[in-house]
């Protein structure tokens, strides 16, 4: 068994490129639009997409956002600017990074599959790769951390690629930005330290790609704890590594090139799109938001208890993405961290974990004291809404340097400090329980999980060579495991009725959709391919809006990232927030006109109402759930 695990971590690439193509074929993805099977009930053919675990309502982010945006791109021959969404034109970089035929996708490489095969096979080239690149990647970053430890490196590949928030989160895009900056970091040091001619220019492409696949992810509240975090890694690891280094004053022209090429597209980018990020940064959710911190409580430090149950059970008092953290031991490492200071040999690798230790310091002390307001914008930690999430990260990467250097240098702790430890620990994790956790599980459970977690820590303490890794590794499988669907093809878009219909209608006419009542049948009608008026917009969209309210005295409410619910009304046209992100517009007869709309995709029974309001129409299609009318202006 052993034999045959190393020969695949040695042939890791080929082994997932055999993979990729097999799950490419079968048409394999983890998208939950198994969600539309439920919601749109006229079905052609009984097949879903599910093929093992359930699709998720809450990751609709995804299944309602960010897969019909992807969808539509094909309707819209894939440029840069679309119009299914929006009067005018959404750009589609910033509209979730959605495949677009520009030279940044050079580094968007998840999105190739949909401008290659279409949308089927692009959806699960989307999900494929993005997963088996995250593996990879997440294995070359442990095997840099942990100086080539195979062992401890595909543990850490697991407890990082399938953490619970990154597979929470998979889509849209906070798990890109992870990716990408471990990309970075990985590709940063290789970069300086490979040996071949092949591989200096392997990685002199790869370069440029990966940082300008980071600065595109476009997610500022991960973007820029991450970039310091990477930095100060690679630092580290050269320093710790700088006998390695095979770069020479003859190799500069290798980041001249990579220079000139990242700035080069990124200034493409920004001067093409200057007006659309100066929308996006400037709206008032969430554009206008300046944190100073201060927003993490003692608890937080610790793995949450309720981590391990929120793909059996959804959460109350926030949802199962937001509840969801990195699995570490990181506050008994800091525990213990004098004691495996000590008996570090070589120093180089207490540079790592003093590094780590640091970041730490940091993150905790602008979560739980803050910055003035001054200093948050002077470091750009104004950004920074999620640092819990990046505080459980490193503390996930300081739980595993701590595990290798006790490993390496077989760290034999005094009894004293291991039962000291495991019990402040256990008590820290017992006093912290709150009453939101105990309306979610009853008191014994959290007990049992933080006996569970003691029993670990005290066999990763005494060196114990396999059960630690498997009893922390299970915490991972049950945790991460089922969040998403393991999915085939894409028959709960394509096999309605209405689906028939919108496509029969599409080809001949490209006018403009309205849908009500939710923001799901706008997702659904805009992946078939119709433009659709209120379907989300990732930035405003002025083009609109000036049509129904040419002075812009609602600007408060639709200047923002934003789902639409529209419903109609004969009065006149109100705007209302559901939240933050969710628009309510009680939308006037006749503004439809002004919007120029000609389908309306509803389930309520709108023929009375159109009639009185003397609107000539043509009913397309209704059956117990759906009506479709066309207006005739």
């Amino acid at each position: 068994m052993i034999r045959i695990v190393n020969q695949i971590i040695n042939r890791r690439y080929l082994f997932f490129l055999v993979l990729f193509i097999f799950c490419l074929v079968f048409k394999i993805h983890g998208s939950s639009i198994g969600m539309y099977d439920g919601i749109i009930e006229n079905k052609l053919y009984g097949s879903k997409t599910e093929v093992f675990g359930s699709s998720r309502a809450l990751r609709s982010d995804e299944w309602m956002v960010h897969t019909p945006y992807y969808f539509s791109q094909y309707y819209n021959n894939y440029n840069k600017y679309s119009k299914q969404m929006s009067y005018s034109g959404q750009n589609m970089i910033l509209g979730y990074n959605a495949p677009v035929k520009d030279i940044t996708t050079v580094a968007k490489p998840f999105t190739w599959g949909y401008m290659i095969f279409g949308n089927e096979y692009g959806l699960s080239w989307y999900w494929c790769l993005k997963l088996f690149l995250l593996i990879l990647v997440s294995f070359e970053l442990m095997m840099i951390i942990t100086q080539n430890d195979k062992k401890i490196s595909l543990f850490g590949t697991l407890l990082i690629s399938f953490a619970p928030p990154l597979q929470w989160w998979f889509v849209p895009h906070m798990t890109d930005v992870f990716f990408w900056a471990m990309a970075v970091t990985t590709i940063t040091y290789y970069f300086f330290v490979v040996n071949t001619n092949k591989k200096k220019i392997l990685f002199t492409i790869l370069l440029p790609i990966s940082y300008i696949g980071y600065v595109l992810a476009l997610f500022p509240s991960c973007q820029v704890p991450l970039a310091f975090i990477s930095l100060a890694l690679i630092i580290g690891f050269l320093i710790r590594d700088r006998n390695k280094i095979t770069f020479t004053k003859k190799e500069w022209p290798r980041i001249a090139f990579a220079i000139v090429l990242i700035l080069s597209i990124l200034a493409y980018f920004t001067l093409t799109s200057i007006d659309d990020l100066k929308l996006l940064m400037n709206t008032v959710y969430p554009g206008s938001r300046v944190s100073t911190g201060n927003d993490m409580v003692y608890k937080d430090l610790f793995t949450d208890l309720t981590t391990l149950f929120l793909p059996y059970k959804d959460i109350t008092y926030l949802n199962n993405c937001e509840a969801s953290t990195f699995v570490h031991l990181c506050p008994l490492f800091l525990v213990v961290f004098s004691e495996i200071k000590n008996n570090i040999i070589d120093k180089k690798d207490y540079l790592i974990g003093k590094i780590l230790l640091v970041i730490i310091g940091v993150e905790l002390f602008f979560s739980l004291v803050g910055f003035p307001e001054i200093l948050a914008k002077i470091t750009f930690f104004k950004y920074i809404n999620r640092m819990s999430l990046i505080y459980g990260f490193t503390a996930l990467l300081f739980t595993l340097w701590s595990i290798y250097v006790i490993y390496r240098y077989k760290i034999m702790f005094k009894k004293r400090t291991i039962i000291i430890s495991i019990i402040v620990f256990g008590l820290s994790y017992l006093i912290n329980i709150s009453n939101n956790q105990l309306k979610f599980m009853p008191m014994y459970v959290y007990i049992l999980e933080i006996i569970y977690l003691c029993i670990v820590s005290y066999l990763f303490l005494k060196g114990k060579k396999i059960l630690p890794f498997i009893m922390f590794s299970l915490l991972i499988i049950v945790s991460s495991f089922l969040i998403n669907p393991i999915s085939r093809g894409i028959n709960s878009i394509k096999n309605h009725k209405t689906t028939e219909l919108i496509s029969n209608i599409i080809k001949d006419d490209n006018s403009y959709w309205l849908v009500t009542d939710s923001p799901a049948y706008a997702g659904y009608v805009l992946a078939c391919g119709a433009r659709v008026a209120n379907a989300t917009n990732f930035y405003p969209d002025y083009g609109k809006w000036n049509l129904i309210d040419p002075d812009l005295k609602n600007d408060e409410s639709y200047n923002r990232y934003a789902n639409m619910t529209v419903d109609l009304t004969k009065n006149k046209t109100e705007y209302s927030l559901i939240t933050e992100d969710h628009l309510h517009i009680s939308l006037n007869y006749l503004d439809l006109k002004k919007l120029k709309i000609k389908y309306i995709f509803t389930l309520k029974d709108l023929e009375e109402d159109l009639k009185n309001e003397n609107i000539n129409n043509e009913l397309l299609y209704h059956d117990r759930q759906i009506n479709i009318y066309k207006l005739k202006w």
